[in-house]
């Protein structure tokens, strides 16, 4: 969703800029043993390499032994309540899914 709420596959640019944040299970996404691991890399890739920021909740993922492999990957791990608030004070919609 992120990915097309950026650049529609058809083409035209529906948002301007877009943020994911990984938050909860989400941030399990980045563990080789996650099934579809591969294919959701490849999406983060995507989604990185299109402009779109990936942050993940470092208050999970370093319990979770993941910090080490999210900034391998390029995301950017923060406080997630923090991201939101200050996100949000700047204008940002929050979706979630």
């Amino acid at each position: 969703m992120a990915m097309n709420m950026y650049t529609h596959p058809y083409g035209e640019k529906v948002l301007e800029d877009v943020k994911v944040l990984l938050f909860c299970s989400g941030v399990s996404i980045v563990d080789p043993s996650t099934p579809s691991y591969e294919e959701l890399s490849r999406r983060l890739r995507d989604l990185k390499q299109s402009g779109v920021e990936v942050a993940s909740c470092i208050s999970i993922a370093e319990p979770l032994g993941l910090a080490v492999e999210s900034k391998a990957q390029g995301i950017k791990l923060v406080h997630a309540s923090v991201y939101v608030a200050e996100k949000v004070s700047e204008g940002y919609a929050v979706m979630t899914f």
